[in-house]
Parts: structure tokens; C-alpha cells; sequence
């Protein structure tokens, strides 16, 4: 995918403080479904006849399958290679490193895919102000992460010292229409 080719499947998803990653789901044509069968809490891979699907354990409360799902379309734009030819399995140890992870490729992109930039850029300068003299910030970081439909640490791992331009610089067109 160009960098333009992902800023416009952002933009296209992006309404007010959201991103509908449903919709980016529909358009990269990755399906969604709760498999219990298998030990794994998600997983992104291909199927039989050649879908690209993330499978989620349905007992996973909302808040952890939509922190998995951005995750996995992260991870499939990044190498869909590697997805289609082995597919990705991720557990709770994976979940609990998620702040240790947050400066890679896969995080940034992933944080994009849940949150709008403009929002990435309040809460990270709300965490600076926070720790300033200068505190006349109006944006309530805090209630932004209790309400957001992703994991607080998810959220919390949003950076802005990395745009969506940046992190996909090497992806193929593999996605332009």
C-alpha cells in the first residue's frame, strides 16, 4: 500500500474522533469470526479459500477483540506475506508487552487504524501537560481511555512522534484501487 493508499483507507474510515475499522476491514475484504474451537485468543491467517480472517475467541470481552482486530490488520498491512503463507497467533503475554512494543511498526500502525491522528496528537499532548506548569489543557485524556471501545493500554500507547506516512513507506500497492 502507498502512503497515500493508506492515509485515504484512514481517512475514508475516519468520522469525527473515530476511526471505523469495520469499514477497513470491509474494504482490504478481511473477515471477522469467533472461533472457540482453538486454544489461541486471536489469530489472523488465511482461510480455505483464500480469505484473509481473524478468528477471536467470542469469550473475549469487547474492549480486547477490537484492541486484537486493529492489531491483526495492522500486522496483515504490514506483511501480508507472512500472514497468508503461516498466519499470526496472538495471546495474553502479547497484550501485556503492548507498552514495551509501542515505538514498532505494528503498534503505530495499529494505534492509527483505532484512533484518528488528530486524537493520537491530544492525548499525547495531554500526557505532556500533565507533567507542566502549564496546564490549560481541555481535552480529558483520561475519559477519552475509559471510553474508547480499545484497551486502556492500547490507547495509551498511542505516539505522536510518528505518522502513518512514515510508518509505511515501504509497503507495496498492493491494496491501491
Amino acid at each position: 500500500m502507498t502512503i497515500l493508499g493508506l492515509q485515504n483507507l484512514i481517512q475514508s474510515a475516519t468520522v469525527e474522533d473515530t476511526v471505523d475499522l469495520k469499514s477497513i476491514c470491509q474494504k482490504l475484504k478481511i473477515k471477522i469470526r469467533m472461533d472457540d474451537s482453538s486454544q489461541d485468543l486471536c489469530k489472523i491467517g488465511q482461510n480455505s479459500d483464500k480469505q484473509i480472517i481473524i478468528w477471536l475467541k467470542s469469550s473475549l470481552d469487547q474492549k480486547t477483540k477490537f484492541t486484537f482486530v486493529a492489531i491483526a490488520v495492522a500486522d496483515y498491512m504490514l506483511d501480508s506475506d507472512r500472514v497468508c503463507k503461516q498466519g499470526v497467533v496472538y495471546d495474553m503475554f502479547f497484550l501485556r508487552d503492548l507498552n514495551a512494543n509501542k515505538a514498532t511498526k505494528l503498534i503505530m500502525l495499529a494505534t492509527r487504524l483505532a484512533m484518528p491522528e488528530h486524537i493520537i496528537e491530544k492525548l499525547s499532548n495531554a500526557l505532556e501537560v500533565q507533567f507542566s506548569k502549564d496546564n490549560k489543557e481541555t481535552f480529558d485524556a483520561d475519559a477519552y481511555v475509559r471510553d474508547s471501545k480499545f484497551l486502556p493500554e492500547f490507547v495509551r500507547c498511542a505516539i505522536k512522534e510518528s505518522t502513518s506516512i512514515f510508518l509505511m513507506d515501504n509497503l507495496k500497492n498492493k491494496y491501491e484501487h
